[in-house]
């Protein structure tokens, strides 16, 4: 047990002693950005429905949720919007005795589109009645892991370029990449708007990119011996 016990502080104390050596070498630290703008070709929206009274010669009549949601899947097929592609992503209202004595059922349409002129379409062509709201809850490329490569590719590329001009200045020599760490962005963020930029103002027009910005610490061994 003795044996044992005197060979793992040994292997111990070399762990410790290699650290300690990494800790105190020579290295040059930088950090590497690289931002990338991507053109979404999936973009999710959400249109809420409620129920409404349609004045009529006798009395208001309900106009129902079924009649509504009809019009809205029409507007979203003429779009070119898939039915596979719409589904319904909530269901049911609530009343508020304080404003109304009636109830109205409500729902939110999902909708799945490729490209923003089909928003542009479908923003003009819903029905003036009926629908409560319209709004993007998500844009996302259907390669952006290929994205995200080319991002991370760019940052690495931007921390080496950052670390040879420093080297080149303080007349010192890269020897090899001791370390890097990723700082972001994590793959795939959500929830909604989260990889949505903007840029000013109102409206949709704003949201039509996926800005990204990925990061890297980057630590680079380095000799003193510059050999010039």
């Amino acid at each position: 047990m003795k044996r044992i016990l005197t060979t793992a502080l040994s292997a111990l104390l070399a762990i410790s002693v290699y650290a300690a050596d990494t800790n105190s070498a020579p290295v040059i630290e930088v950090t590497g950005t690289a931002t990338i703008n991507i053109v979404p070709d999936r973009i999710t929206i959400e249109i809420g429905l409620e129920e409404y009274f349609r004045p009529s010669a006798a009395d208001s009549v309900r106009v129902p949720l079924a009649t509504i949601e009809k019009s809205v899947r029409e507007v979203l097929g003429n779009a070119g919007v898939a039915e596979s592609d719409i589904t319904v992503s909530d269901f049911g209202n609530y009343r508020d005795r304080n404003v109304s004595s009636g109830f109205l059922m409500a729902e939110r349409l999902s909708a799945i589109l490729t490209d923003f002129s089909q928003l542009d379409k479908i923003g003009a062509s819903l029905p003036d009645r009926g629908i409560t709201s319209m709004q993007i809850v998500r844009l996302d490329n259907r390669d952006m892991e290929s994205f995200n490569r080319q991002g991370l590719k760019a940052a690495l590329d931007a921390a080496r370029a950052k670390a040879e001009f420093i080297a080149d200045n303080e007349n010192v020599r890269i020897m090899q990449l001791w370390e890097v760490v990723e700082n972001g962005p994590a793959y795939y963020e959500t929830p909604s708007f989260s990889n949505v930029a903007f840029d000013g103002g109102a409206g949709m027009d704003n949201m039509r990119r996926i800005t990204r910005r990925y990061s890297v610490r980057a630590r680079y061994l380095f000799s003193l011996d510059n050999n010039k």
